[in-house]
């Protein structure tokens, strides 16, 4: 992607936790933007201790249909355990927020695409500043009869007594992904975030997920729920949810073989199921 730039305005991080550490090559932001803007612009979010290279896939394809893209890195995401430790829900938000403020005030079109606990903050984000469009991605917000692993008191008082603790993971190499030099930071990434239980951070998301739910309930704005059938980290419910919630058009597309991680699945059939009908939903052609 000869027109990626590896960078978003240093202004949307304005007000929220500077990570200490610099980001690894997936974790950076990055932009596509047209030599003549496009007069749309979309913003993609990545999803709990995730990155933005997650999203290389949806941002090129949004790009190739004529849509300026921004995918910026969530405080304490694409770094360390340590920035990890130090982000809140109000900083993931926050940096959102101050995007779409600052994207409002040059583009006539905005929207957002929010994948796993990016749905959640965009949907936080959105509230206070409203968007023309959405897609939710394996969106990560609460639902009846949802229970998180402790209740969340008990997650708040194990975060007083212990950061983290550790917990199995591995490389899975049947996901492919399209970042440049993938998956070199993977390794990297596993030992920092996804090889541990961050009980405060736990205490934030599922905090997050539950005031998505209520701020969805009054939003009038068209979203795409897309979910897949293989998810096993949020399955169909939360899509089904949303479906059920707030005003303005809902549609929701269910794909068999998607897993959690649709926008870089193993099954490239059904990844491209999921890229094409975020495009075709933002260009208003679904």
């Amino acid at each position: 992607m000869s027109d990626i730039r590896y960078a978003v305005p240093p202004e949307w991080y304005e007000g929220v936790y500077h990570d200490g550490k610099s980001p690894c090559n997936a974790g950076r932001s990055f932009s596509l933007v047209h030599p003549v803007p496009s007069g749309r612009a979309v913003l993609l979010v990545h999803g709990y201790a995730g990155y933005p290279g997650e999203l290389v896939r949806p941002a090129r394809d949004l790009y190739a249909a004529g849509f300026d893209v921004f995918v910026p890195r969530l405080p304490g995401c694409g770094t360390c355990a340590d920035d990890f430790i130090r982000s809140r829900r109000r900083d993931w938000v926050g940096v959102v927020r101050n995007a779409l403020r600052d994207l409002k005030g040059k583009y006539g079109d905005v929207s957002l695409g929010g994948h796993s606990m990016g749905a959640s903050v965009s949907i936080a984000a959105a509230a206070a500043e409203p968007v023309r469009s959405m897609v939710l991605a394996a969106p990560a917000i609460a639902y009846p009869g949802m229970k998180p692993p402790k209740p969340l008191w008990e997650i708040y008082a194990c975060s007083l007594l212990r950061k983290r603790i550790p917990t199995p993971w591995h490389h899975q190499s049947e996901y492919v992904m399209y970042y440049e030099n993938a998956p070199a930071d993977d390794d990297y990434l596993g030992g920092q975030y996804w090889s541990w239980v961050y009980f405060r951070q736990l205490y934030e998301l599922y905090t997050l997920m539950q005031e998505a739910e209520k701020a969805l309930a009054g939003m009038d704005v068209p979203i795409l729920a897309i979910s897949g059938g293989k998810d096993q980290i949020m399955g169909e419910k939360p899509a089904l949810h949303i479906m059920e919630t707030g005003r303005g058009e809902r549609q929701h597309l269910h794909i068999p073989e998607c897993t959690h991680f649709l926008y870089y699945d193993p099954d490239k059939n059904a990844e491209d199921r999921a890229v094409k009908a975020t495009v075709d939903w933002l260009s208003g052609s679904f």
